[in-house]
C-alpha cells in the first residue's frame, strides 16, 4: 500500500462547544414575531414492512409520509416552519428556517459536458424547540423528506425513506448510534510538518467569515445508478447531504455554498484499492473545476471512508478530497455517516487537522484522545480525554471508541472552528459573495523556445481569462515579482545555462488573488561538453507536488543527441517521468517511467532531433531523482560532405550512399544508440548498406571518409 500523508475520515470528535448561530437566528425570528407554519409530514405506522432494517438498527420508529405536506412545503417554501417528527413515544418539535444551499450561477453537467436541468427542493435548518444547543437540518422535495436532528438527548436522529426499490412512502427515524454498521476506516501516515502552527490561542477572534468557500462536487456512476439513474434524484440526495454540511459550517460561522455539480451518467474512470487511489485519479483528471474546492463522492466497494490532500487546500492546486460513502445499509438510509465524511474532509481542506493530534491548546497537545486510543497516533504528546458524556466533534475519530460518538450539535468545536475561520479569512482567492470565484483554469504548459540564457513559456487556459499575471524565480524560491500580460506566452531573459527556474501564471481577478499554476523549466546547456541532465535537488530528494518540463534539442537539427540515465529513483507507481519523441508533450510518447529501473537510452527521431521530458510528482513520498548524460554520438553536419546523396528512403533492404568526396566507412545505429552495422570501404564514391534484416523503424547512418562525416535518418519499412 502507498505510504501516504493523508487526512482520512475515521470520523469522530471532541469538545462540546459551538457558536450556536443557528439557534440565534431562530431566536431572532421568534422575537420578530415571524410566523412558523406548522407541518406534520410523518405519521407513525405499524403496517410498514420493516424487512432487513429490523436487524440493522435498534429501537427505530417507522412512519408513513404525507406527500401533500412535502409538496406544499416545496411549493410554498415558507420562511419559517414548525415541524413535528415522531420518535418512540413522543413527538419532537422543530423550529426551522429556510436556507439557500446554492451559489448564484450554480450549474450541473454530465460527463458529456451537457448542462443538466435541476429543480431544487426546500431546505431548512434550526433547532429542537427549547434546546438552543441542538442542531437540525431538513430537506423537502415533491416526493420525499429527509433530515438529521442532533442534540444531547438523542445524539443524531436520522429521518429518511427506507431504501427499498420504488419506495417513497415508508420512513424510518432512528439514532445513528444504534445502526449495526461497521464504519472502521483505514488511515494513512500523517505528516506532522504539513500542519501549520496554531496562532492566537485563547484570544477573542472573528466569529463569522466574510469570505465564502464554494464547492464543486463530482458524483460517480455507481452513486448515480443508486439514485435510480436520475439526475434529479441524485442531486436531491446531494443537496440533502450538503444542507447538513452547510448547517455544521454555518453554526460555527463559516460560509460555504455549492457552485457546481458533475454527474457521471456513464461509467466513470475511477478504480483502486483504497481511497487514496481514487483521490489521486480525481486530482489528475480535474486540473481545474468551477469551485474553490472539489470533492469526488463515490459509492465504491472499498469501504475506506474519505481522504483529503492535506490540511490547507484553499487557493492551492491541492484543493481536492474524496469521500467513499454509504447510501444505505440493509435498506436503512445512512445519512449521518455520509454527512460526516463530506464535512470532515472539507474541514481538512479548510485548515483543520484531527483533534487527537498534537496540534492544539497553544502548546501542541491534543483536544481529545479518541484516535490515539485506538492506535491512530499523530505526534508525541499525552493522550487527550475521551468525551463519553458529550460526544465528539467533526474532526475527531471518536466513532471508533465504544460509547463516544460524534454529535453534530457539537459542530467543529471552538479550536478547529477558529482555525478554519482564520484560514478562510486569510485565503485571498475567495470571494465574499459566493459568486465571483477566482479560479485558475490553466491546464497545460509548453516550453516553445530555450537558449542558454532565456526561456519562452506558453500556456493553455481552459477558462475565460484574457489577462494573466506571470512571474519566475530560481527553482527553490517563491515567485514574488509579477508581470501583467495579455497574451498566453512569456519570455524571461538573463538566465544561467543549464539551470532550473520556477515559472508561475495566474489569471488577473478583479478583487481576489488566484492560486498560481507552476511549472519547472530549464535553460539549455552545452550538452556536447559534458553537461548533465538531473532532477532539481542539489542534495537529497526532489520535492513533492512538482511539475517539470524540459526539452533537450540540438542547436543544429542535423545533430543527434542520446540521453542515457545513470541513476533513476522516483516513487514507484506515483511519480512518473514521461519521455516524448519531439519538442513538446504532443509528440509521440516513448514511455512512462517510475521506480528505480533505468529508462532508455533515448535518441530522438523527430525532425529537429529533440526529446521532451515531463516529470510529475504527487503530494507525498519522494525519491532521489535522476542523473543522465547527453552524448553527441552522431553529432556531425551533412554540409561537411559535398553532394551527399542516399536512397531510397524509406527503404526495405539496400540503401545506396554516394558522394564525390569518397566514403571509407558506414555505421548504423538504432534509436537507442546501439551500433548495428559497421562497414569499411576503400574510399569509393558509392557504397551500400543492407538493412533488410533490421526491424521496421528509424535508423541513424553515419558516413565518413577519414576527414569528414555526416549523419542522416533512414526509415525501414
Amino acid at each position: 500500500m502507498k505510504r501516504i500523508i493523508l487526512f482520512v475520515a475515521l470520523f469522530c470528535a471532541t469538545v462540546f462547544y459551538g457558536q450556536h448561530r443557528v439557534a440565534n437566528h431562530v431566536n431572532s425570528l421568534t422575537e420578530a414575531n415571524t410566523p412558523f407554519k406548522h407541518y406534520t409530514p410523518l405519521a407513525v405506522s405499524n403496517s410498514i414492512n420493516k424487512g432487513n432494517s429490523a436487524k440493522a438498527v435498534e429501537n427505530a420508529t417507522y412512519a408513513k409520509l404525507n406527500p401533500a405536506t412535502t409538496r406544499e412545503v416545496t411549493r410554498l417554501q415558507p420562511e419559517a416552519i414548525l415541524l413535528d417528527i415522531p420518535y418512540g413515544n413522543e413527538v419532537i418539535h422543530l423550529q426551522l428556517y429556510r436556507v439557500n444551499l446554492l451559489a448564484d450561477g450554480f450549474h450541473i453537467q454530465n460527463n458529456k459536458g451537457e448542462p443538466l436541468p435541476y429543480t431544487p427542493g426546500a431546505h431548512y435548518r434550526g433547532i429542537i424547540a427549547g434546546d438552543e444547543t441542538s442542531l437540525v437540518s431538513f430537506n423537502f422535495f415533491n416526493k420525499e423528506v429527509s433530515g438529521i436532528i442532533s442534540g444531547s438527548e438523542y445524539g443524531n436522529l436520522v429521518v429518511g425513506r427506507l431504501q427499498t426499490e420504488g419506495n417513497f412512502s415508508d420512513y424510518i427515524i432512528y439514532r445513528d448510534a444504534t445502526l449495526n454498521l461497521n464504519t472502521t476506516f483505514t488511515c494513512g501516515v500523517t505528516d506532522m510538518t504539513a500542519v501549520q502552527p496554531q496562532h492566537n490561542f485563547g484570544k477573542t477572534m472573528q466569529t463569522q467569515s466574510e469570505n465564502c468557500v464554494t464547492v464543486y462536487f463530482e458524483i460517480d456512476y455507481d452513486l448515480y445508478l443508486a439514485n435510480s439513474g436520475s439526475v434529479q434524484l441524485t442531486n436531491n440526495w446531494l443537496s440533502a447531504v450538503f444542507n447538513n454540511t452547510q448547517t455544521l459550517f454555518d453554526n460555527d460561522g463559516i460560509t460555504v455554498a455549492i457552485k457546481s455539480v458533475y454527474v457521471w451518467t456513464e461509467q466513470d474512470p475511477y478504480v483502486g484499492e483504497d481511497s487514496s487511489d481514487y483521490l489521486f485519479q480525481f486530482y489528475q483528471l480535474r486540473p481545474y473545476f468551477d469551485g474553490d474546492v472539489g470533492q469526488l463522492l463515490g459509492l465504491d466497494p472499498i469501504g475506506k471512508g474519505g481522504v483529503a490532500l492535506g490540511t490547507q487546500g484553499l487557493c492551492t492546486d491541492t484543493n481536492v478530497s474524496y469521500g467513499n460513502i454509504f447510501l444505505e445499509y440493509e435498506d436503512v438510509p445512512v445519512y449521518s455517516n455520509t454527512v460526516e465524511v463530506v464535512t470532515h474532509e472539507l474541514g481538512h481542506l479548510f485548515g483543520s487537522p484531527h483533534t487527537h493530534g498534537c496540534y492544539w491548546n497553544g502548546n501542541n497537545t491534543a483536544i481529545d484522545g479518541c484516535g490515539t486510543s485506538v492506535g491512530y497516533v499523530e505526534g508525541d504528546c499525552e493522550i487527550g480525554p475521551i468525551p463519553y458524556d458529550t460526544g465528539g466533534t467533526i474532526m475527531s475519530y471518536c466513532h471508533l471508541v465504544e460509547g463516544a460518538l460524534t454529535n453534530f450539535a457539537n459542530g467543529f468545536g471552538p479550536q478547529p472552528a477558529q482555525r478554519i475561520l482564520d484560514y478562510v479569512e486569510s485565503s485571498t482567492c475567495l470571494s465574499s459573495d459566493c459568486i465571483n470565484t477566482c479560479i485558475n483554469a490553466v491546464v497545460a504548459f509548453d516550453v516553445s523556445q530555450t537558449t542558454q540564457n532565456s526561456i519562452t513559456v506558453s500556456w493553455t487556459d481552459a477558462g475565460t481569462s484574457t489577462v494573466w499575471e506571470v512571474g519566475y524565480a530560481s527553482v527553490n524560491n517563491n515567485v514574488i515579482n509579477w508581470n501583467e500580460v495579455t497574451t498566453n506566452s512569456f519570455t524571461f531573459y538573463e538566465l544561467q545555462p543549464n539551470t532550473y527556474y520556477k515559472f508561475a501564471v495566474r489569471p488577473l481577478c478583479e478583487t481576489q488573488t488566484a492560486p498560481a499554476r507552476e511549472v519547472i523549466v530549464a535553460t539549455s546547456a552545452d550538452w556536447c561538453s559534458g553537461a548533465a541532465f538531473t532532477d532539481t535537488s542539489v542534495n537529497g530528494n526532489y520535492p513533492n507536488n512538482q511539475y517539470l518540463l524540459r526539452t533537450i534539442k540540438p542547436e543544429n537539427p542535423n545533430d543527434t543527441y542520446t540521453v542515457s540515465f545513470e541513476m533513476f529513483d522516483t516513487e514507484e507507481d506515483y511519480d512518473f517521468m514521461y519521455v516524448y519523441d519531439g519538442a513538446d508533450t504532443n509528440a509521440p510518447l516513448l514511455g512512462a517511467f517510475d521506480g528505480t529501473t533505468l529508462p532508455g537510452p533515448f535518441t530522438s527521431t523527430a525532425a529537429d532531433g529533440s526529446l521532451t521530458f515531463e516529470f510529475i510528482s504527487d503530494n507525498f513520498v519522494t525519491g532521489a531523482g535522476w542523473n543522465a548524460t547527453v552524448s553527441c554520438l552522431l553529432d556531425t553536419k551533412n554540409s561537411t560532405f559535398n553532394s551527399l546523396k542516399y536512397y531510397p528512403n524509406p527503404a526495405q533492404g539496400i540503401v545506396t550512399i554516394t558522394t564525390p568526396d569518397g566514403i571509407t566507412g558506414i555505421t548504423v545505429y538504432n534509436i537507442a544508440g546501439q551500433l548495428l552495422l559497421d562497414k569499411t570501404t576503400d574510399s569509393t564514391t558509392e557504397t551500400t548498406a543492407d538493412i533488410s534484416a533490421f526491424s521496421n523503424g528509424v535508423y541513424f547512418f553515419k558516413v565518413t571518409n577519414g576527414t569528414k562525416q555526416s549523419t542522416f535518418r533512414i526509415v525501414k519499412e
